[in-house]
Order: structure tokens, then C-alpha cells, then sequence
């Protein structure tokens, strides 16, 4: 269960593959969720908003950019 509570965190939300033909599948294992999150930061069940937030420095303003 740790692996979906670090995903939840970072943005991603759980739903249907279906919809999304190519998408690299959910990590299964916690172990393989770092890797996971560098290699999909504009994965398709990720919160647009998160996507945004993870590009920006963390010391600029959400208005800014």
C-alpha cells in the first residue's frame, strides 16, 4: 500500500487503462515507484495541476512561470 500513497501524493489517480493506450502502467512494487515518478512526470493519470507544480522551482510562486 505504500506504493499508492506515494503515488496519491504526487498527483496520480487511479482509473481505467482503457482510455489511455501506451501509458506505462502503475508501479506494482514500492521499490520501483522512484524510478516510476522520474520517468512519467506528464503520465496521463497524473493531476494536471501536480504536473504543473513538479515543473516550477519550489521557491517561485505558483503565478509565476
Amino acid at each position: 500500500m505504500a506504493e499508492v500513497e506515494a503515488l496519491w501524493r504526487q498527483g496520480y489517480r487511479f482509473s481505467s487503462y482503457r482510455s489511455r493506450p501506451g501509458a506505462e502502467p502503475l508501479p506494482a512494487m514500492p521499490k520501483e515507484v522512484p524510478g516510476f515518478l522520474r520517468r512519467n512526470p506528464d503520465h496521463p493519470m497524473r493531476l494536471k495541476s501536480t504536473r504543473e507544480a513538479a515543473g516550477r522551482k519550489r521557491d517561485e510562486p505558483a503565478g509565476r512561470r
